[in-house]
């Protein structure tokens, strides 16, 4: 998509049952080798895996610049300082999305209501 603009900044906190018993740069060993020449594209609010040194950790986009999304380019500027995210904040988000937030796939819903939704009223 043309219109997605190269990342001023993003900022980005682990969520903390991911860094538990972790210590050293958290940046070093898994953000930079995450973003390094991948281009990747960000949006606020997502949540991505990063791997290095054996582990995963499970990062948090808290804030763009441009806002609310953009592709994470060499000169892009990656903060990571600040509190851990708490797991049961973002736990308690995911129960908040519904079949109305899927745009675009009646069909593809109508047959999961099908498969799903029904056999379990019968």
């Amino acid at each position: 998509c043309p219109d997605v603009k190269y990342g001023k900044r993003i900022h980005v906190l682990p969520i903390d049952d991911t860094i538990e018993g972790l210590t050293g740069d958290m940046f070093e060993i898994f953000l930079k080798p995450y973003f390094l020449q991948a281009y990747r594209p960000v949006r606020k609010g997502d949540l991505f895996t990063a791997k290095g040194s054996m582990r995963s950790v499970e990062f948090k986009v808290v804030e763009t610049d441009p806002e609310e999304f953009c592709i994470v380019a060499p000169d892009t500027v990656i903060h990571a300082e600040g509190d851990p995210i708490k797991r049961e904040e973002e736990d308690s988000k995911l129960n908040q999305i519904g079949y109305d937030d899927i745009g675009g796939c009646r069909r593809q819903l109508q047959q999961i209501r099908e498969m799903v939704e029904l056999p379990l009223r019968h």
